[in-house]
């Protein structure tokens, strides 16, 4: 006989090589370091920061891993975040969100980006120049405004032969401020750039 989940102290589990019984694990009763507050801490805001863009960073992160699946690529882009884009020590930790990445490739990356505001209008420029080894004129290209307020997305899209993609922030809360990323990735996603971050729009 063989069944799966928890009975009483027991957990059943399915493993490589058939059924097995192991004790259900306890919580620990002992007080949590410094360095394992700091640790989870650092943990707990990354996953908080990336949930909005999860569906972002599913494919970014996994376009060159067609096996990669969606909690591999959110534990990638996590692990990213956890070593560059966390700063401070708990509990004051903060995310700087120009080491963020939302995708990671070896695309090539819109070259001379730029992010530009008129009233509730922002415009991302960049080259169309490409390389024949590493970047096409059909690449799709995605600008993400992340809004911290809100915590909503609103993608903006456009081909990398484009030059540019203009988006109305209009519809977001006065007072709030929004991250502007862009990306870039072949027309069949299955090779991204790593993202940019272009700035911060204060509304």
């Amino acid at each position: 006989m063989t069944f799966s989940g928890a009975v009483g102290e027991v957990v059943g589990c399915r493993g490589p090589h058939g059924f097995y019984i192991r004790s259900r694990p306890r919580k620990s009763d002992k007080t949590p370091t410094p360095r394992q507050l700091d640790v989870r801490s650092k943990l707990a805001t990354a996953m908080q920061f990336l949930k909005p863009v999860k569906e972002i960073v599913y494919k970014g992160f996994a376009g060159a891993h067609r096996s990669r699946s969606k909690t591999a690529a959110m534990n990638a882009a996590a692990s990213h975040m956890l070593n560059y884009a966390m700063e401070g020590t708990f509990p004051d930790i903060t995310v700087n969100p120009a080491a963020v990445r939302l995708s990671r490739g070896t695309l090539l990356p819109l070259l001379d980006i730029a992010l530009q505001r008129s009233g509730s209008e922002i415009t991302v420029s960049w080259s169309t120049i490409v390389s024949p080894f590493s970047g096409h004129a059909d690449d799709r290209v995605r600008v993400v405004c992340y809004n911290l307020r809100e915590r909503s997305v609103t993608v903006g899209k456009a081909r990398r032969s484009d030059g540019m993609v203009t988006m109305d922030l209009s519809e977001l809360p006065l007072g709030s401020n929004t991250l502007v990323y862009a990306y870039a990735c072949d027309r069949e996603r299955k090779q991204f750039a790593n993202s940019q971050f272009l700035g911060e729009v204060g509304l």
